[in-house]
């Protein structure tokens, strides 16, 4: 399941490039500090948008006129820049996901464009190259020197050095590219798809969901795509033909719309990188990540997938010997099929009962869990936060530390009509230490309530903690010197690795007996987790593989010019890897949102995944809620944000190179 998606990564690689100048840098900061996130009309979210890109223009003129000795002050001046633009990616990008109505979370997306455009003429202005170039970094500080040196590189890459004519053409392609991502994001926003079912086609479901979905005047129940719908409905239908024209749906959203404008955009992509002296898009992306080119990138999902094979294999096999229980004969199973027969193998061989534990997990409860997690691991303080939200069900919070705010969130976590309908975390603002509070928002779909209307599934509690790991680094990095050295500037393989080494800790008892109650006040059985966790490497072999197929997909389709059929091409890349394969009659591609933001290194997730599986090994060594390994982690790994290297990152916190040992070894538990 595609379900950390972080803001856009090219709005923020290109917003961490972003320049500032002479203005006060007290009326900057008070723009930086405040928020507009409630804008009564698409005007509004245009005047907003008008605010921050005409501060920093200004700002990008006084730095281009600048004279005299290039000081750190110029690249300061630059890096304000950054902030402000990075605050008008950060609010339109809430506002599309967001806003009440269309018209609003429209505008959103057309602010996208115009800063995305705005980052771009900057990085292509030869003046403000020239200027941050001549910066001294001799004797500055590291975090200085590996920032500044990173930003020149970003320029050069962007193409800065090219002539006069080639860096319009870059500019033009580059406009165009933001219209495209921003339009297909925007389709896959507008294509929710409704199925019809018999009220019998929903047996083997949850009793709330089933008094959740009514039938009609016309007697059929109504399914959406939405994953509040698509889960259950793919856990536990025991009809084979709803869970088939579900996932059928699911997979052809946005289809045949989107398949033009993924195609124009990997064809716009490819012209730039050839215009930028690369063979291909898939180089330009790569270049400023941990697996630094396409070869690197294709060889680590050759040695994944050869790692991970024969428990692959052996977990598939054990999905068709349980379908053939239901379908004698069987020898293989379908996509739709495995969620239902993975579950069914837990509950028949583990004793674990997805439906039965998640009487434990109650939305309001988890959220309380999350919160108090943060506090005993991090050692800060979370209280209410008084401000405007943009709905009613929208909860905000400060973050303390020492008494002083260090940071603050929202909560938009339950569905409702035309918002975002994923997960994902939106970085509003980057701190500066002493400047500006860093902000964001967690995005979510989860049930809203208690015992009654809130129940949630364990994978939900997973999700919700990844999600909020990415903000609570977005937080504790929040002091920062420059808004560059944000955690949105890390090599962007590595973002993840963070929020995937925290998920962790919904698997562990004593975190779980803290706040996992049933409706009676019971907590979570000990054994029941311990049943969990025997269960929990069951099919992660098989969901590695599909990750590996998505990989190499994302990948693929940025080696080059896009293939006429991009259905077929993406079938081909996929299922070189995934298991089972992809079925006839669906378009996965004209709906996956990565393609937009991630381009060519979806590889992102399973490399992030093995950095995270060896970040835990310190944890597991010197246990969960030791404090200083909690302290260890907050001020080795999240505190630095962008300031370090991400390898450098690791090494500090375990004291040794990044080692793949502890993905293979995690591997070999799915027995």
């Amino acid at each position: 399941m595609t379900r950390h998606l972080l803001l856009l990564p090219s709005l923020l690689a290109l917003v961490a490039a972003q320049a500032p100048t002479a203005a006060p840098a007290s009326d900057t900061d008070a723009m930086l500090n405040t928020t507009a996130l409630t804008p009564a009309d698409p005007a509004a979210v245009a005047a907003l948008c008008d605010r921050y890109l005409a501060r920093a223009m200004a700002l990008r003129t006084a730095l281009e006129k600048e004279s005299g000795p290039a000081t750190l002050a110029s690249f300061r001046r630059f890096d304000d820049i950054a902030g402000l633009l990075g605050a008008a990616a950060g609010d339109s990008s809430l506002i599309a996901e967001v806003a009440p109505d269309e018209p609003r979370r429209e505008a959103g997306r057309a602010c996208q464009t115009r800063v995305n455009e705005a980052a771009t003429a900057l990085q292509l202005s030869r003046p403000v190259y020239d200027r941050l170039k001549a910066v001294p970094l001799a004797g500055a500080d590291a975090e200085t020197q590996h920032v500044v040196r990173r930003t020149l590189a970003d320029f050069d890459r962007a193409g800065v050095s090219r002539d006069e004519a080639t860096r319009a053409r870059v500019a033009a392609l580059s406009k165009r590219i933001s219209e495209l991502e921003v339009r297909f994001e925007g389709n896959i926003a507008g294509s929710r798809l409704v199925v019809k079912a018999d009220p019998a086609e929903l047996d083997g479901l949850p009793a709330d969901f089933v008094a959740a979905h009514k039938p009609g005047a016309d007697g059929k129940v109504e399914i959406s795509t939405d994953y509040p719908d698509l889960m259950p409905v793919m856990s536990y239908a025991r009809s084979d033909a709803l869970r088939r024209r579900l996932y059928t749906a699911f997979q052809s959203r946005a289809w045949p719309q989107n398949d033009a404008v993924l195609s124009e955009m990997f064809t716009t992509r490819d012209t730039l990188a050839k215009l930028l002296g690369r063979p291909n898009y898939a180089t330009v992306a790569l270049e400023n990540k941990m697996v630094d080119t396409p070869a690197k990138a294709a060889a680590f999902i050759d040695r994944g997938v050869a790692a991970g094979d024969p428990y692959a294999r052996r977990d598939l096999a054990r999905l068709v010997e349980r379908l053939r229980k239901d379908q004698p004969g069987a020898t293989d199973i379908a996509a739709w099929q495995t969620g239902y027969y993975g579950q069914l193998v837990r509950k028949e061989q583990y004793a674990v009962d997805p439906q039965a534990v998640r009487q434990y997990f109650a939305y309001d409860d988890v959220r309380d869990g999350m919160l108090q997690l943060t506090r005993d691991l991090m050692g800060v303080e979370i209280r209410p936060w008084k401000t405007a939200t943009w709905d009613p069900a929208v909860e905000a919070y400060e973050m303390l530390d020492g008494g002083q705010v260090i940071g603050r969130f929202y909560f938009d976590t339950h569905p409702r009509p035309g918002k975002y309908s994923h997960a994902n975390v939106v970085p509003l603002r980057a701190g500066v230490a002493g400047r500006v509070i860093p902000m964001a928002a967690l995005v979510t779909n989860f049930p809203a309530g208690d015992h009654t209307t809130g129940l949630m599934e364990h994978r939900d509690v997973e999700t919700f903690l990844h999600e909020y790991g990415h903000l609570i680094h977005v937080m504790l990095s929040g002091r920062v010197h420059y808004a560059s050295s944000g955690m949105g500037n890390l090599e962007w393989d590595f973002i993840e690795a963070p929020s995937q080494m925290l998920e962790n800790f919904v698997w562990d008892y004593d975190t779980l007996a803290r706040f996992a109650k049933d409706a009676k006040g019971n907590v979570i059985p000990r054994d029941l987790v311990e049943r969990m966790n025997r269960a929990r490497y069951f099919g992660e072999a098989l969901g590695d593989r599909r990750q590996f197929g998505l990989s190499n997909a994302s990948l693929g389709y940025h080696l080059g010019p896009p293939q006429p059929d991009l259905t077929a091409q993406y079938i081909a890349l996929n299922d070189r890897y995934a298991l089972p394969p992809t079925p006839a009659g669906v378009h996965p591609q004209a709906a996956w949102g990565h393609l937009g933001g991630y381009s060519a290194y979806y590889y992102t997730y399973m490399w992030s995944k093995t950095i995270a599986l060896d970040l835990w090994t310190r944890f597991e060594r010197e246990g969960l809620r030791n404090p200083a390994v909690a302290r260890a982690y907050r001020e080795k790994v999240l505190a630095p944000g962008g300031a370090k290297p991400a390898a450098a990152l690791v090494q500090d916190f375990l004291g040794r190179p990044l080692s793949l040992d502890a993905y293979t070894a995690r591997l070999a538990k799915g027995k």
